[in-house]
């Protein structure tokens, strides 16, 4: 249920979209809905199917399958603090793996910081755009921030993904984040192998 400006909106599904702070997210945009109610008047129907069925790629995004993958675009230290929890929120895993890249004007250390308590094992990659925190970059951030643990560096996301997926059980967990960049990277992977894996079940 629902309270706002235009009164009381009953009956509405919990938004699809995984988090701890969907609920507010989601009453954010019901109050802007009201607030626009005469410009843009919107049906009860379609806001219970909009809740229901709102997608957002890429932001605590749990794909199926074991073990568990979450991609989440997370770069700032608030959305890193924010994905901490909703991992907290996840339950135990024995590992979770970092797949994890930024961008070097980003606050490095602040993302880590965040998420240390979170994560065993660092997966770090370069990027290969101009902006891209490079080795040295990502060493110093994690000294920094005080990770402690196990750091191995790639030379792309693309090759820190595979390493995760070779270490991972299938009780663990990897969590992609840090850069748009670094989960479109792993992203386009995952497409790749499940093309390769569609057309080698279609020739068998």
């Amino acid at each position: 249920m629902f309270w706002g400006p235009g009164g009381r909106r009953a009956g509405l599904a919990y938004p699809a979209l995984r988090g701890g702070r969907q609920l507010a997210n989601a009453s954010a945009a019901l109050a802007a809905l009201d607030a626009l109610r005469q410009r843009l008047p919107v049906g009860m129907q379609d806001i219970r199917s909009g809740l229901a069925k709102v997608e957002l790629p890429a932001r605590f995004q749990v794909l199926p399958g074991r073990p568990a993958v979450v991609l989440d675009v997370a770069h700032n230290p608030q959305a890193a603090a924010v994905l901490a929890e909703d991992l907290a929120a996840m339950g135990f895993s024995p590992e979770t793996y970092a797949v994890f890249g930024m961008l070097r004007d980003k606050d490095i250390s602040g993302v880590c910081r965040a998420m240390k308590g979170q994560i065993s094992t660092w997966l770090a990659a370069d990027l290969s755009v101009p902006r891209g925190a490079n080795k040295q970059v990502l060493a110093d951030a994690f000294a920094g921030a005080g990770v402690a643990g196990d750091v191995f560096y790639f030379d792309s996301p693309r090759e820190a993904y595979a390493a995760a997926r070779k270490r991972a059980n299938e009780n663990d967990r990897i969590v992609v984040f840090g850069s748009f960049h670094t989960v479109a990277e792993v992203m386009q992977a995952i497409e790749a192998a499940r093309t390769a894996s569609r057309g080698a079940r279609q020739g068998s």
